[in-house]
């Protein structure tokens, strides 16, 4: 995503820029082909929100990441970078994209968890974010391994992808 802005930038910069080099039409012609698949690339990864999942207890520490057709895991508590980064099969990104198209962003925050095991240590206790368009959608606190209804497919999705010790 980084990479993207960062051409993009360029890209701007170099269009705006009142130079005195004379560009031929294939010349420009090729610069708004790569501005406009460069918008693409951005738009899409828009419409797909980042997902983060994590849960904690005092044996336990999980902390999930998919974006973009990778999925990040980390097992340790105050973790600078994931430890292992996972390039996700076709189909296994297309079921993810699936799943969180099914998703009302707005309602996150609403859901509601079907069991309270983790107030007697009965349970971590997990969390999932998703991020779309620069803005942050949590969902209530909520039993590792017993997802809210709403979330349940996509959770359960992304936690049969985590590479087990």
């Amino acid at each position: 995503m980084k990479t993207l802005t960062y051409l993009a930038s360029l890209v701007f910069l170099f269009t705006s820029c009142n130079c005195q080099k004379a560009t031929t039409n294939s010349e420009t012609t090729k610069l708004v082909d790569n501005t406009q698949t460069i918008s693409n690339l951005n738009q899409i990864q828009e419409e797909i929100p980042v997902v983060e999942y994590a849960a904690s207890a005092r044996n336990l520490f999980l902390s999930v990441k998919v974006e973009n057709k990778m999925l990040y895991v980390s097992k340790q508590r105050d973790f600078k970078d994931y430890e292992t980064k996972i390039t996700l099969s076709e189909k296994d990104w297309n079921d993810i994209v699936v799943l969180t198209k099914k998703i009302d962003l707005t309602k996150v925050k609403d859901w509601k968890w079907p069991t309270e095991m983790r107030y007697y240590d009965g349970a971590p206790h997990a969390n999932v974010t998703f991020f779309s368009k620069g803005v942050a959608y949590p969902a209530a606190g909520f039993d590792h391994g017993h997802p809210p209804a709403e979330g349940e497919a996509l959770i359960n999705k992304i936690l049969s992808l985590v590479p087990k010790e």
